[in-house]
């Protein structure tokens, strides 16, 4: 039975819900409570992520230690917006107007960091690796789904709670779990739980991975497919990737997309097994319609548009022809009169700068106060299942000499 306390806890976890599924591309869950629209500008908000944007960057090529160890630098950008944002957002009092500023560059600017970042891509490497991706989530999702029933039942769980912890281990964290939940008709207290358990460990791994992967002396490519299919969240195998290194972000991100284009498929058959079940129960199923291909992120499609126009050459440089007084000035500056930009080179460096910005949002946004409805027995299951299957996905990996 339910607690005032728990009740509570699971409406105020709604927002932390909210600012979740957005960033995998996929729609609001029509049965969670939806925020009334607000009329404040996003402008402040805005203004504060491009401000831990551009010190996330100054910071991050400062030449002495931590940020420099024996002439390598420790920290991309992309780390350190996070952790700057998360110390704003938990160590100070920020006001309400910086809300709708801070959600826009978490759930409109990682999707458009994203599909600009195909811009420096290979689209046949995409494929490819896309392709091995979904091979290895299969063997994910399997594996995850498997250890949270034998867990469940071992540590007396309910089912409903048992299946949004597998599925957001298997798949995208909270995400997974805000859309599986109606289709299961889940409890409040249940979506709290398991939202907030995948979230704390993915946090977890976030920080923690790429200090294994150099231990681990594994390569970019080899750690970009460990991150995208151990950690949970979007944001957080971004972060973790670009940690790393730029290039197994890069891997990690195109993994991680993979992962992601299995929720509605995975959701579909979760959905359809409980209402088996419920027949068989001789139960009522009064489910609302689910549109499963409103789960895939749009996104990714802009995503490999993009890398496929890269790969083709079909991505000009732009020569502009600047008047003659500015041409003479643009000569001395730069030793020629006009200036030609890459359209890819401009696409790179826009992805990159959406992405540290939206870091800092996420940063912002991730709550210590909202893991704190973790239950133990909980994390305990989803504690077990995220290291065997970290671990087994890096066994697949030296198994394979994946380099």
């Amino acid at each position: 039975m339910e607690t005032k306390a728990t009740t509570a806890a699971a409406s105020s976890q709604y927002a932390w819900a909210e600012y979740l599924h957005c960033m995998e591309g996929t729609p609001e869950v029509e049965s969670l409570p939806v925020s009334k629209p607000t009329a404040i500008s996003p402008i402040p908000g805005i203004v504060l992520c491009v401000a831990l944007s551009y010190v996330s960057y100054w910071a991050a090529g400062l030449q002495v230690w931590p940020f420099l160890i024996n002439g390598r630098p420790t920290f991309e950008p992309v780390m350190v917006g996070i952790i700057l944002g998360m110390l704003v957002g938990n160590c100070l009092p920020l006001s309400k107007q910086l809300q709708p500023g801070v959600k826009f560059s978490v759930k409109k600017l990682l999707p458009l960091g994203i599909i600009f970042l195909g811009a420096r891509l290979n689209f046949h490497e995409i494929v490819r690796l896309g392709a091995q991706g979904v091979a290895m989530s299969c063997l994910e999702v399997v594996m995850a789904l498997v250890l949270m029933i034998l867990l469940t039942r071992w540590l007396k769980l309910s089912g409903k709670l048992g299946t949004l912890l597998g599925i957001g281990t298997a798949i995208c964290g909270g995400t997974a779990i805000v859309a599986a939940a109606p289709v299961i008709e889940a409890a409040e207290a249940e979506v709290v739980f398991g939202v907030a358990t995948v979230t704390l460990l993915g946090l977890i791994g976030m920080f923690l991975l790429p200090v294994l992967g150099h231990w681990l002396a594994l390569s970019s490519t080899a750690f970009g497919i460990w991150a995208g299919l151990a950690i949970h969240q979007l944001p957080q195998v971004v972060a973790a990737g670009y940690a790393f290194s730029p290039d197994a972000g890069d891997k990690a991100t195109i993994v991680k997309l993979a992962r992601i284009c299995l929720l509605a498929p995975i959701v579909f058959f979760v959905g359809f097994f409980y209402a088996r079940q419920k027949s068989k129960n001789q139960q009522a199923v009064h489910r609302g319609k689910i549109n499963y291909w409103s789960m895939f992120p749009k996104f990714v499609l802009g995503f490999l548009a993009l890398a496929f126009l890269r790969t083709k050459g079909w991505l000009p440089e732009v020569t502009v022809h600047f008047p003659d007084q500015i041409a003479t000035a643009s000569a001395a500056a730069t030793g020629a009169p006009d200036n030609k930009y890459s359209l890819a080179d401009i696409a790179q460096k826009l992805s990159g700068y959406c992405i540290v910005m939206s870091m800092a949002g996420v940063g912002i946004e991730t709550k210590f106060k909202a893991m704190k409805q973790t239950g133990l027995r909980p994390l305990v299951a989803a504690t077990i299942s995220a290291l065997v299957i970290a671990l087994v996905i890096l066994g697949l990996i030296k198994f394979l000499k994946i380099t």
